[in-house]
């Protein structure tokens, strides 16, 4: 399915799926930028970015997170690592230089079009390729996003199950929708920083919580 455009005479009805006040949010990002920050900077057509990104044809800020720490760890470090031998994969340090891992509480509740069933997906004319096409297909689901956004004018965002970490969820935020909904200062209104849930993941402390998150997944890091 990968390279199936959008269908032109779609009839259907995307799932909606509410993301409630009090939800806590979680995300990896850069330590010299605020954890509320979304993207604004739009993705290639063709090269580059992640799954749902803007591009210059739907230009819109867009925030990435996850409904666990796991999983925003997961969504961040476990991409494209070959397992040797014994089964371990082996996290570059260049992945966590100058970032940290957030939580953030969501303050106002908001409606997402939900892509975490296979009926969800199935309402869309789409199946699990949406949510787990490598990255050389980004192009192709920022295609299918882009549209879906068109048919689902209501959507804050986006909510499907991690490909990284099977059986839990992953957000996207839209800006444009949620400045709509929440004024100019969205980011500030809607997330709500906890400082003591934040972890630095590039000095030897964070190695340390990182390696104990990470023992699951058949994965480490080693330390600066």
């Amino acid at each position: 399915m990968p390279f199936v455009k959008p269908p032109v005479r779609y009839t259907g009805t995307p799932t909606r799926r509410p993301l409630r006040r009090g939800t806590c949010l979680w995300r990896v990002h850069s330590q010299a930028r605020s954890p509320r920050s979304f993207k604004s900077s739009a993705a290639d057509p063709l090269f580059g970015g992640a799954r749902f990104d803007a591009t210059n044809t739907d230009l819109y800020a867009y925030f990435y997170a996850a409904l666990d720490e796991n999983t925003a760890i997961a969504e961040t470090l476990l991409r494209d690592l070959e397992p040797d031998e014994e089964g371990m994969r082996a996290i570059p340090r260049k992945l966590v230089t100058g970032r940290a891992l957030s939580g953030l509480t969501l303050t106002k509740d908001l409606e997402l079009v939900s892509l975490v069933t296979g009926q969800d997906l199935g309402s869309i004319g789409q199946d699990g390729w949406l949510i787990n096409a490598p990255a050389r297909e980004y192009p192709q689901t920022r295609a299918w996003a882009h549209w879906l956004r068109a048919q689902a004018t209501w959507a804050q965002g986006f909510v499907w199950s991690s490909a990284r970490d099977q059986g839990s969820l992953a957000v996207v935020l839209f800006g444009d929708r949620c400045a709509a909904g929440f004024g100019p200062d969205y980011a500030r209104v809607l997330l709500h920083e906890v400082p003591e849930l934040a972890v630095v993941l590039d000095d030897k402390d964070g190695a340390v919580w990182l390696n104990r998150l990470l023992e699951p997944y058949r994965a480490a890091i080693s330390p600066p």
